[in-house]
């Protein structure tokens, strides 16, 4: 489980006032207010903090705003916290518990709840449960909160109290990389061999064309980069396949909204890469606080041989780092290809508390039998690998 140095409270805060508002209209009674709090949280501020993120979801199709709820918290009337749950289908073992958690959907790649990482919310979480449990009104077998990255605010009040019988699982990873120090440190772990067959490769293509990138972060230049973003992400294996974006009517007006509303905010930003008069890269982001996260990449096929996806990113570092106002590069998660970048990672947790119903502890039981099994399965799976890999006994 992620541990927090943070300090303990000195004294007792004034108690938390919960409420909860349900899907769409929920949501407008309390977005002013909600993106109020998320400016509160300064450098904490990450991209799933933001309203319109949640808005997105809300209003693409993507799922039933009505399975949302919105659990606000004040203290002496000011809000203090924003928890967007959602009723989940998910099944263990013969049955299907009731489960509250985290949105969950693709496209949301990082959760958490909103509240500023301070002494006197370290027991929201703590909090939070016995409300829920005692006087929500809202039915539940258990809290299945996935996709909160260690640096959450979940995380940090977890770390500080967390209701018995709650189960933490790290499961996945977050890229990222350092701009506030200089390029060279940005870049420092990345092995010579790979900066200089990337800068070969931007050689290459300028003994072509002109080569250049753009930033595009509101109004109508916003708007056309999304549309390459769009042709240059649909251009490979994904729009053969109907994996693109624009072939798929709730993921394209996903994004269609972070653009407008997002991109209302200064929030929204698509970098590109050209060559010539063609776009060939693209990256879709979202600014928040002093990070950077790159949501999407995408490259056009027929340029693969020049890498251009490997030159804007490293062009997007670069550029970073000669911004005062960046000091964090997120790739969000872990994509297999930047391993050779060799960026920075930070662990990405799953929690699980169960209610106290008969489902509840049914689904702890299921959860714990099924980490059991999949830890004898991935021993199993590495003793089965080393036994391919040793030679084999000499004939006597």
């Amino acid at each position: 489980m992620p541990i927090s140095h943070a300090d303990q409270p000195d004294a007792a805060p004034a108690s938390l006032e919960f409420e909860a508002v349900q899907g769409l209209a929920g949501y407008r009674q309390i977005e002013a207010q909600w993106r109020e709090l998320a400016r509160t949280l300064g450098v904490d501020c990450s991209f799933q903090h933001r309203p319109e993120w949640t808005l997105a979801f809300l209003t693409s199709g993507a799922g039933d705003p009505d399975a949302v709820w919105f659990v606000t918290a004040r203290r002496q009337g000011t809000l203090v916290a924003v928890a967007p749950l959602q009723y989940q289908n998910y099944r263990v073992g013969p049955f299907t518990p009731k489960l509250l958690g985290t949105i969950d959907d693709d496209q949301l790649q990082l959760s958490d709840f909103v509240f500023r990482k301070v002494p006197e919310n370290a027991q929201f979480m703590q909090e939070l449960v016995a409300w829920l449990k005692t006087r929500s009104g809202l039915r539940w077998d258990g809290l299945r909160l996935r996709k909160l990255r260690e640096d959450a605010a979940v995380c940090y009040a977890a770390a500080h109290a967390l209701p018995g019988r709650a189960q933490a699982l790290q499961h996945d990873t977050s890229a990222w990389f350092e701009a506030h120090a200089g390029y060279e440190h940005a870049i420092a772990a990345m092995t010579g061999d790979f900066r200089r067959n990337v800068r070969r490769q931007l050689r290459r293509a300028e003994e072509t064309w002109t080569v250049r990138s753009e930033t595009a972060t509101s109004g109508e230049a916003l708007q056309r980069a999304f549309e390459h973003f769009l042709k240059i992400e649909a251009s490979g294996w994904k729009g053969g396949e109907g994996g693109a974006i624009n072939c798929q009517p709730t993921l394209q007006a996903f994004y269609q909204s972070l653009v407008r509303d997002a991109g209302a905010e200064g929030a929204c930003v698509i970098n590109l890469l050209w060559f010539g008069d063609e776009a060939v890269a693209a990256q879709f982001a979202l600014r928040a606080g002093r990070t950077l996260h790159i949501l999407k990449f995408g490259y056009s096929e027929t340029y693969a041989k020049f890498a251009p996806g490997n030159v804007l990113l490293q062009m997007i570092i670069q550029q970073a780092c000669e911004d005062a106002q960046t000091d964090v590069v997120s790739l969000v998660n872990f994509p297999p290809w930047s391993i050779r970048f060799r960026p920075h990672t930070a662990g990405v947790w799953s929690y699980f508390i169960p209610n106290n119903t008969l489902r509840g502890h049914a689904a702890l039981i299921g959860l714990l039998a099924k980490r059991t099994l999949d830890r004898w399965r991935q021993r199993r799976a590495a003793a089965d690998a080393g036994a391919k890999t040793d030679p084999a006994p000499a004939a006597s």
